[in-house]
């Protein structure tokens, strides 16, 4: 469980890409699984190792993505909060039912409404699992806030970096995710 990040317009090529790693992955996983050998046999591990490098080769082609665990997310919001890149506000209420004539397009106006000059990302689209639209405008307020708070404290930022090794990540998704349209999250389904 936990919250996935879904730009809103994938990189051109990234399908392919992604496609064509996937199956080198694939093979060598079979490959590795054709030797039937014990784990500690040379053989064994030198076609793990491959394996490895296929499946990181793979996941570097996958960059309109991004995943949080719950208790990751958690993190991130507070991490955000304390470097002034987030913002709170109140979201438009759901469309009125379709039966009112209320549409899809009603409904993605309503998940990507973000408050007029905002000062970061708004809050309640890093919850729930309704597939809030982070924007760009809200993306970049969000970055500049990083940037002018992040050299108030260097030490906080060495440790952040050391105990939240996904923070670099994540700020580069963010800078990618501006320049593609944004980002759908979506969060754990209540059960």
């Amino acid at each position: 469980m936990g919250y996935d990040m879904h730009l809103v317009r994938p990189p051109e090529g990234e399908r392919a890409a992604h496609e064509s790693a996937s199956k080198a992955f694939d093979s060598a996983v079979s490959d590795r699984d054709a030797l039937a050998l014990p784990p500690q046999h040379p053989e064994y591990r030198s076609a793990q190792e491959k394996v490895s490098r296929a499946y990181d080769a793979m996941q570097a082609t996958y960059t309109s993505h991004f995943h949080l665990t719950t208790w990751g997310m958690s993190e991130c919001r507070a991490i955000m909060d304390h470097f002034g890149m987030l913002s709170v506000a109140q979201p438009p209420g759901p469309p009125a039912p379709a039966a009112s004539g209320a549409s899809g397009e009603q409904d993605e106006t309503r998940l990507a409404w973000t408050p007029p000059q905002p000062r970061g990302i708004t809050l309640h689209k890093l919850g729930g699992d309704e597939g809030w639209i982070v924007t760009p405008v809200e993306i970049h307020a969000a970055l500049a806030a990083y940037s002018a708070n992040r050299t108030s404290n260097p030490a906080f930022l060495a440790e952040l970096i050391t105990e939240a090794d996904w923070w670099p990540e994540w700020i580069d998704y963010l800078k990618r995710a501006a320049a593609h349209g944004g980002f759908r999250t979506y969060g754990p389904h209540a059960t």
